[in-house]
Parts: structure tokens; sequence; C-alpha cells
């Protein structure tokens, strides 16, 4: 059986990666979305490149669905308004 906390430690140091790779690309933490054109995109493709997949952030919160097709869409939305 595998131990919470010790999975915790793992998702936080992996997504500490994503968000490090987010920034270099300029996207911080207070950004707006209409900053970027296509930030769906970049958060998409950003988390595939740490191999952060929608069936893993599935796994990681025993979700039956993880919506980010939604988060995708209206994050390119927000850019177009």
């Amino acid at each position: 059986m595998s131990n919470p906390s010790n999975d915790n430690e793992k998702i936080k140091e992996e997504m500490k990666n994503v968000i490090e790779d987010l920034q270099k690309k300029g996207v911080k933490f207070n950004s707006k979305e209409e900053q970027y054109a296509g930030l769906g995109d970049v958060v998409e493709s950003t988390l595939k490149t740490f191999g952060i997949t929608e069936e893993r952030f599935k796994a990681w919160f025993t979700l039956k669905e993880c919506n980010c097709a939604s988060r995708k869409k209206w994050l390119l939305f927000c850019n177009q308004s």
C-alpha cells in the first residue's frame, strides 16, 4: 500500500518542475488569461512535457473526470474575449 504523504511529496515535486517551466514561458501565478494567446495550450503542453497526462491527474486525485478539456476550452475562450 502506498503512503499518501510520500505520494503527495512526489506530486509536489513534479508540479514544482511544471511551475518553473511555465514561469520560464512567462506565465506567473498572478497572470491573467488574456495576457497569453493559447494559455490552455501552453498549460497542456507544459504538463505533458513532464509526463502529466489527464490519466495521471485523475489517478492522483481519484477522479473519474478531470475536466481538462473544459479548462483548456475556458482558457482559450478567455483569450478571445
